[in-house]
């Protein structure tokens, strides 16, 4: 018959090793909720940079409208001028948000 096994002999060898069992499982908690964080931030400045894309497209897309209704006019008419102002700004902007992806990684 196989030997019996006395469990309260090993109890404290078994509760010091759970006890930092349960220390080690924290500390790799907490730095994955870290790494969530910064994936979450990572991820949102993508989708900021993508919908500026996406106005900029836009934006330049109602320029060259404008301009083929005015019949390629030497100056740029008031609708073209406030186009490529926003133009401007998210030119800015979508600097900001690049820089920004840069220095998370």
């Amino acid at each position: 018959m196989a030997k019996e096994h006395d469990f309260k002999k090993d109890w404290d060898k078994m509760k010091q090793q759970l006890n930092q069992f349960s220390k080690e499982a924290m500390v790799l908690a907490k730095k994955g909720e870290k790494e969530f964080v910064r994936f979450s931030h990572r991820g949102k400045l993508h989708l900021s940079s993508t919908a500026i894309d996406l106005k900029r497209e836009q934006l330049y897309y109602l320029v060259g409208k404008e301009y083929v209704k005015a019949k390629a006019p030497a100056q740029p008419t008031s609708a073209m001028t406030k186009w490529l102002e926003e133009l401007e700004r998210i030119d800015k902007e979508q600097k900001t948000v690049r820089n920004e992806l840069k220095n998370i990684k």
